[in-house]
Parts: structure tokens; sequence; C-alpha cells
């Protein structure tokens, strides 16, 4: 019952995210989140809708372990956490 409820608000938070994505007006990516070092990031993961997403983009996830930018761990070091690098 309790993991059916969960589930249930999870879909709906998802359902959510995916409604009211937030559009930058960039049509060359999806990224939406942009760090201060410049780093681009299709999710930002301080935001717990872009979270959830981030958690079921595997593509996102595999990304974000090869990729080998310095900036990254700068950005962590800022306490900004993107998911999904750009590219």
């Amino acid at each position: 019952m309790k993991k059916t409820f969960l589930l249930a608000i999870v879909m709906v938070l998802v359902s959510f995210s995916i409604s009211f994505a937030w559009d930058d007006g960039q049509d060359d990516s999806d990224s939406k989140y942009e760090s201060s070092t410049g780093v681009r990031y299709k999710y930002d993961l301080s935001n717990p809708s872009d979270e959830i997403m981030y958690e079921v983009d595997p593509a996102a996830q595999l990304n974000d372990s090869l990729n080998v930018d310095p900036r990254v761990d700068i950005d962590r070091g800022l306490g900004q956490y993107g998911g999904g690098i750009d590219q």
C-alpha cells in the first residue's frame, strides 16, 4: 500500500515536471541549468523534480559517469550540482 502511494506521488511529480518544464529558448540543446563555471546540464539536481527526472534518465547518468571535464569538480566544490552534462 505504501509503495503504491509513493509510486503514485512520484508519477504525479514526474508528470508535473514534464508539463511545466522550463524552456530557456535554446533550440540547439536541451540543457536548462548552467553552473557558474559555464558547464551546461540537463538537470538542476537542487530541484526535487529535476532530481527525480535525472534518476530515471540512464543516458544522462552514463554521460555524467564518462565525463572528464574538470569544471564539474569545481562546480561540486562550489555546491552546484547539475546532472546530464551537455557536451
